[in-house]
């Protein structure tokens, strides 16, 4: 491969993965969930090989780019549209302690020594168990903490895109029955939820399309 050559896949490879990133947006590059994590990666692999493996045409590698990063976009829209289609995209956060207690089987299942669980709790300035009211482990590794205070209580996702989310609800307590009585209550249809955020205290707060 001649330098001519390196420099035009080098441009064209820029161009494509510049214009791509604008489309995909900040999502991917934050890497929300492990599935981000993992396009990232292999869209950044697939733009090493365009430069570097002569023996793939340029075109070839741009029409791959193109047609990984539209499968990229319709998984996002379909985890945006579809409650089914979340659950398979997307892992679910998980409660890993409560009330000061360690849920020893949600350790087992993601796969968290104590010595990761301490350093994550550190890492949002919580240095003893017993501090802390809920923690729940992130689809993105990290751990949001809720520190005990008088008035502590931790909210949940209970209405998601016009979706009540079931699992959400189970943390707290509550079922979908008394979140549509809440609904009614408030002359306010479930399609019409964007986000409904509620908590032990039966506080809901509702964000509207």
């Amino acid at each position: 491969m001649g330098y001519f050559e390196l420099i035009c896949r080098v441009i064209i490879t820029y161009i494509a993965m510049l214009g791509w990133s604008k489309v995909l947006g900040k999502k991917l590059i934050s890497h929300m969930t492990i599935f981000d994590f993992v396009c990232g990666v292999a869209f950044g692999a697939i733009g090493g090989n365009m430069i570097f493996n002569h023996t793939l045409p340029l075109w070839i590698g741009v029409i791959g780019l193109s047609l990984f990063s539209l499968l990229t976009l319709c998984s996002d829209y379909i985890s945006l549209k579809s409650k089914i289609g979340r659950k398979i995209m997307e892992s679910k956060p998980q409660v890993i302690v409560e009330n000061g207690k360690i849920h020893l089987q949600t350790m087992k299942q993601t796969r968290l020594t104590v010595d990761d669980l301490l350093m994550l709790l550190r890492k949002n300035s919580c240095f003893h168990l017993n501090e802390i009211e809920t923690a729940i482990f992130e689809t993105d590794g990290s751990i949001s903490v809720l520190k005990k205070s008088a008035n502590s209580s931790f909210p949940v996702a209970g209405i998601i895109d016009g979706h009540i989310m079931d699992d959400n609800l189970k943390l707290i307590g509550k079922e979908g029955a008394w979140v549509q009585r809440q609904l009614k209550a408030r002359n306010v249809e479930l399609k019409q939820v964007l986000l409904a955020q509620i908590d032990r205290e039966e506080h809901v707060h509702l964000f509207l399309k």
